[in-house]
């Protein structure tokens, strides 16, 4: 199928959402920004009482700070605290929420779809604002990194990815020669500050694109889709109820799942186990 076949990439949102099993997710993050809050910075207690209200869904806790590293030539590496990190993990340990005074986090890398996954941010949001009044959010952002891995999947990868995404994967570099490493970055603009930053390509094994992200111990190719709408107007952010972040949040999921149906081909989708 050509580029004039498929059409743009965003002529229409491509909402239904096609069960994968197994997905070849890594991992799927959303995350709602906000200013520094007093009743954060004065102490433990909204903390607390937060990690108390998710215990039954979340009983394992770590705490710690977070830290800033500044390089400066010829000087030891400095360290400098920048606040309290409070993480809180699922019975399976598969589902993390990370709070701390700028930010509240869900990860997992068990993702049951884009409904549940923004259920589960809203109503994190929703307990969130009952304990500390947080009045309104800077920044959502849905974040979904898909990583294709094992001789079967890679040997197919011209097949089950369009060519617009595979840049010199697949292309015969002559004997003798191995590609390596190949990676690209795009970002699009949907104007009222939406994007998605796109980031694509071939790693060795070992490698990885982010710190976050656990290197695979294989080669493996990935699709990285960061979906995310900014507010920098502070008199006119995101309004912090949980239907508000909500549809928000399916927003950009929606977004990031367009860019994605387009990237792949049918074939994708049956090796994964869909029905397209």
């Amino acid at each position: 199928m050509d580029r004039e076949e498929r059409g743009a990439i965003f002529e229409n949102l491509v909402v239904a959402d096609i069960p994968l099993d197994p997905a070849p997710l890594a991992r799927v993050i959303g995350q709602l920004r906000f200013g520094t809050l007093s009743v954060l910075a004065s102490g433990d207690d909204a903390a607390q009482a937060y990690m108390k209200a998710l215990s039954e869904e979340y009983p394992f806790v770590e705490q710690g700070v977070e830290q800033a590293l500044r390089f400066t030539a010829g000087q030891p590496v400095q360290h400098t605290e920048i606040g309290r990190l409070w993480r809180l993990r699922s019975h399976d340990r598969q589902t993390l929420v990370a709070l701390n005074n700028g930010a509240l986090t869900l990860e997992t890398t068990e993702y049951l779809g884009r409904t549940s996954f923004c259920d589960e941010l809203a109503r994190l949001a929703g307990i969130f604002q009952e304990v500390t009044r947080v009045p309104a959010y800077s920044r959502v952002a849905i974040r979904y990194t898909n990583r294709l891995q094992g001789p079967e999947t890679l040997g197919r990868l011209t097949e089950l990815v369009h060519s617009e995404l595979l840049g010199l994967v697949g292309v015969d570099a002559g004997p003798g020669v191995d590609l390596a490493y190949t990676l690209s970055q795009a970002q699009l603009s949907f104007g009222e500050a939406r994007s998605l930053l796109v980031q694509y390509g071939r790693l060795p094994a070992g490698a990885t694109f982010d710190p976050t992200i656990e290197p695979a111990p294989e080669p493996n190719w990935v699709l990285d889709l960061d979906s995310y709408q900014e507010f920098p107007d502070a008199r006119s952010g995101l309004a912090a109820d949980p239907e508000s972040v909500k549809d928000a949040a399916v927003a950009c999921a929606e977004r990031a799942h367009t860019f994605f149906r387009w990237a792949v081909t049918e074939k994708f989708l049956t090796h994964f186990g869909g029905r397209p």
